[in-house]
C-alpha cells in the first residue's frame, strides 16, 4: 500500500473510509499488521514494551509541576523575571507549558542561546530565556535518573523504531492529525 491521502470537510466520513480501506486490506494480507495512529495514542506504547520498554517513570503533568516548583525554589536567587513571580497562581503551570512546548519543538539550549542573542543584552526577553534556560537545565537534569516526560517519549521512540519487529512491513495510518510537531516529524520519518 503506497502513499495515499483521504481529503475532505469535517464529517465527510474520512475515517469510515480510512477503517474500511484498512479492514479490507488486512483481510486480503493478514500476514501483514495494519496500524492506526491517532493523535491520543501517539506513544505507541507496543513498541515500547517490544523493545524493552521505559524503565523511568513517566511523569504527568502535576508531577512536573511539583519538580518545577522545587527547581524554581533552588534556583530562586539566581532568576531575574520569574523570581517575582513565582509565587503567582498558576505560573509554574505556565512555565510547563513553555518547557513542554521546548521540547515538542525540539528547542534544545543552543536555541534558546541564540534567541537570547537576537533578543539582545539588557532586554526583558533576554531575561526571561535566561531565567527558562536555568529552569530547563535544572529539570532536566533532575529527572535524569528516573523520570520522562510524555514529550521525550517520542526521541526514545526515534531510537527504538528501527529495532521493532511489529512496524517492520507494517501499514501505519494517520487518523485525525491536524500537523505535526518536528518531534513527532522525526518519529515519522524512522
Amino acid at each position: 500500500m503506497a502513499l495515499q491521502f483521504i481529503f475532505g470537510s469535517s464529517g465527510s466520513g474520512k475515517s469510515h473510509s480510512l477503517y474500511k480501506k484498512i479492514i479490507e486490506e488486512a483481510a486480503k494480507h493478514p500476514e501483514r499488521n495494519y496500524i492506526v495512529l491517532v493523535p491520543e495514542q501517539f506513544s505507541m506504547q507496543t513498541v515500547m514494551e517490544e523493545t524493552g520498554g521505559n524503565q523511568k517513570i513517566v511523569l504527568d503533568d502535576e508531577g512536573k509541576n511539583l519538580i518545577l516548583r522545587k527547581i524554581a525554589g533552588d534556583y530562586e536567587d539566581e532568576l531575574t523575571i520569574l523570581r517575582g513571580n513565582l509565587k503567582r497562581q498558576g505560573y509554574i503551570s505556565e512555565v510547563k507549558s513553555v518547557i513542554s512546548e521546548f521540547a515538542q519543538y525540539d528547542i534544545r539550549e543552543e536555541q534558546i542561546d541564540a534567541m537570547m542573542e537576537q533578543a539582545g543584552v539588557g532586554t526583558s526577553l533576554y531575561y526571561k530565556l535566561s531565567d527558562l534556560k536555568k529552569v530547563y537545565q535544572g529539570f532536566y537534569a533532575y529527572l535524569e535518573e528516573n523520570y520522562i516526560t510524555r514529550e521525550e517519549i517520542l526521541d526514545l521512540l526515534c531510537e527504538r523504531v528501527p529495532k521493532s519487529a511489529i512496524l517492520k512491513d507494517s501499514v501505519l495510518a494517520l487518523d485525525g492529525f491536524t500537523g505535526f510537531t518536528p518531534v513527532q516529524n522525526r518519529l515519522l520519518a524512522e
